[in-house]
């Protein structure tokens, strides 16, 4: 599942320079100046936020959060909203909105409308459980005040994502669901013109829009008249539409293609890490999995920093949780567990001795006349889900381990992880807060990895620590209980890649990797 949010690194304020062509030594005007084309790799489940598994730069431009993180993902900074503050028993989030706010289709938005855009995330969203500590919403005018059970440490990067977005509710009831998650309305610097399904996103300025992040210094509607989102899933062909300048920005630079981008003198190349980490899950309802030394042999067996060679480079390896891009991520808990569970490839083949299995007449192990051979499903459009398979598959068999892989569409993998039908799986979270694991862990959820009363509590008791460190003690327990009992390997983060044409100035670059737009201009 993904789940994109925040990265790891510096603060960064992109601002490259204005690309001007020449003609008989006059300037030669672009004719796309008030035209922004950005590409992304991956078509959406749907436009409206509340609705869809995953997001992307067309619920930034429609729907964004009310507030965010600066560019050092350190505080909280006004978005939609034009202030936030908490109570001082940090119980209650107060968030002030502009008295002239207003929707795109230009009908004037109140502090009731907000409210009615969160009661209905929480009525359909696949994340309602983000709101579980939520007891009441308060509205006085524009002011909106959230008050949660206990303080929702957790909840922050929630309402700093895109998924908190804020959506004309009325609209949504007026035209029904998939009509909504066709064309959405919200408080955003565009309006939805078209979407095209497997090919573009078309979107208009919308007139009505005010930012109030102090970091930008355009605080009215864009510069940009219109924006085109074209969805490219082949990596080759994004690379070549942005260093032919027919495109002004490209999310998803493959790896390969860096030294492409670095060498052209008209595209700047950006990277950040990616927040969280891709994993092997093993299905710990199979009786193959029960015993431990069968998961540690496994772990064993996988050689992290192969895989960092074999994917170009582009990712790093990980052992516990968390990947240093978010909160709470400790590096002397990822050292330690990676002293006790580092690739030990002869470990690997003496616990597999231990639970008597022997090599067959194909070399391969066997245990009491059968096979051992194993099922690993992965997504055929995760690059590095595809690219990470067969270096596993290698890898295992080098311990004697027989390994099929199947690729299949992102959401098949879900149902099959769902319903059992795998061995082991590679899937991914990515979300800058610890919390993302109590959706693997807790035991009140359908389908979790492992969990036990221990891990229950750590979960409960991390998601409303307000106080940083306390909160990475805690997240690092539950690492280290993870890794104690091996219900899945972590393997590594990823490293991602945007593309950018120098023609394009004013950008802002967080270290999440988020892009801002209010300033930009070509």
């Amino acid at each position: 599942m993904h789940r994109m949010r925040f990265g790891i690194g510096l603060a960064a304020l992109l601002a490259v320079a204005l690309l001007i062509g020449t003609v008989a030594g006059c300037a030669k005007p672009d004719p796309n100046k008030n035209h922004l084309i950005i590409v992304v790799g991956g078509e959406l489940d749907g436009t409206d936020v509340q609705q869809v598994f995953t997001s992307n730069i067309v619920q930034q431009l429609t729907t964004p959060a009310p507030v965010v993180f600066d560019l050092q993902q350190r505080n909280l900074v006004p978005q939609v909203a034009k202030g936030i503050t908490f109570s001082e028993d940090g119980k209650s989030i107060i968030l002030e909105f502009p008295a002239d706010l207003k929707f795109a289709g230009g009908r004037a938005a109140t502090g009731e409308d907000i409210k009615a855009s969160i009661e209905r995330y929480i009525e359909i969203s696949p994340y309602a459980e983000d709101w579980a500590e939520l007891d009441d919403i308060e509205v006085d005018g524009h002011k909106v005040t959230l008050n949660f059970v206990n303080p929702p440490a957790y909840f922050l990067t929630v309402l700093a994502s895109t998924y908190s977005g804020i959506i004309d509710a009325q609209e949504a009831e007026r035209v029904g669901d998939e009509a909504f998650n066709r064309k959405v309305v919200g408080i955003g610097p565009f309006t939805l013109t078209e979407w095209s399904q497997g090919s573009h996103f078309s979107f208009e300025r919308n007139p009505n829009y005010k930012d109030n992040k102090p970091f930008v210094q355009n605080h009215g509607p864009s510069h940009f008249e219109k924006v085109t989102v074209r969805v490219i899933p082949d990596a080759l062909t994004r690379l070549s539409e942005l260093t032919s300048g027919k495109v002004d920005v490209v999310y998803d630079i493959s790896p390969e293609h860096r030294n492409q981008i670095q060498n052209n003198a008209n595209v700047e190349l950006l990277s950040y890490a990616a927040a969280g980490q891709v994993y092997l899950r093993f299905n710990n309802s199979k009786a193959t999995f029960a015993d431990k030394r069968f998961r540690e042999a496994i772990n064993y067996a996988i050689n992290k920093d192969l895989l960092k060679q074999a994917m170009a480079n582009s990712v790093e390896p990980v052992y516990g949780l968390l990947s240093p891009s978010q909160l709470a991520y400790s590096q002397e808990t990822d050292d330690a567990i990676k002293a006790e569970r580092k690739h030990d490839q002869q470990r690997a083949k003496d616990l597999l001795a231990e639970l008597g299995y022997t090599a067959g007449s194909s070399g391969m192990l066997e245990k009491d006349g059968r096979p051992l051979k194993l099922l690993l499903i992965s997504s055929n459009t995760a690059q590095s889900h595809q690219m990470a398979a067969p270096v596993i598959q290698d890898q295992l068999k080098a311990v004697g381990i027989d390994v099929e892989i199947q690729e299949h569409g992102r959401q098949y993998v879900r149902e099959l992880v769902n319903t059992g039908g795998y061995d082991l799986a590679i899937q991914q979270w990515s979300w800058t807060d610890p919390d993302i694991w109590y959706y693997s862990f807790h035991s009140s959820n359908a389908n979790p990895i492992w969990s036990t009363p221990e891990l229950d509590g750590i979960l409960d008791t991390g998601r409303s620590m307000m106080d940083m460190a306390e909160r990475t003690a805690k997240y690092g327990e539950l690492s280290t209980a993870v890794a104690d009992h091996l219900p899945m390997v972590p393997l590594f983060y990823s490293i991602n890649y945007i593309g950018v044409r120098k023609a394009v100035t004013g950008l802002h670059f967080s270290v999440d990797g988020t892009l801002f737009y209010e300033d930009a201009k070509k």
